[in-house]
């Protein structure tokens, strides 16, 4: 009887591992995706922070995990890559010097500290 039941918690065991392993490939892999996208943004969401970068871009890697997890929870952040040809109109239309670059309303972060970043994405600025 003991050995049927610590048979049932190692099964218990063994299904909570692989259904958290299998969550955690989904979110590697479409952490993947969204960073490499080259999908066309055509128009900016006003009511979204929209996240302007290069997948190529070392400062924007330094972030991208940060920006990816608190979007993953809120769902508020437009991805907008800029070497997807179509979408350097952005470039002048916002004035961006350099990425990545945040844009919500009329506030803009650009930089990457995660401190400020996080403030930033909480909608704390200081200005």
């Amino acid at each position: 009887m003991q050995e049927r039941s610590m048979n049932k918690k190692n099964i218990g065991s063994t299904l909570f591992f692989l259904i958290l392993l299998l969550f955690a490939g989904f979110i590697v892999y479409d952490r993947h995706q969204t960073e490499s996208s080259t999908a066309v943004v055509s128009t900016i969401k006003e009511d979204k922070i929209n996240f302007f970068y290069r997948d190529d871009c070392k400062d924007c890697k330094k972030v991208f995990n940060q920006v990816y997890m608190h979007n993953f929870f809120h769902r508020d952040i437009e991805f907008i890559n800029l070497n997807q040809e179509k979408n350097r109109k952005y470039i002048d239309e916002y004035n961006i010097h350099t990425v990545p670059t945040f844009i919500y309303k009329n506030k803009a972060y650009v930089g990457t500290d995660k401190t400020h970043l996080s403030k930033f994405l909480k909608g704390e600025t200081d200005e």
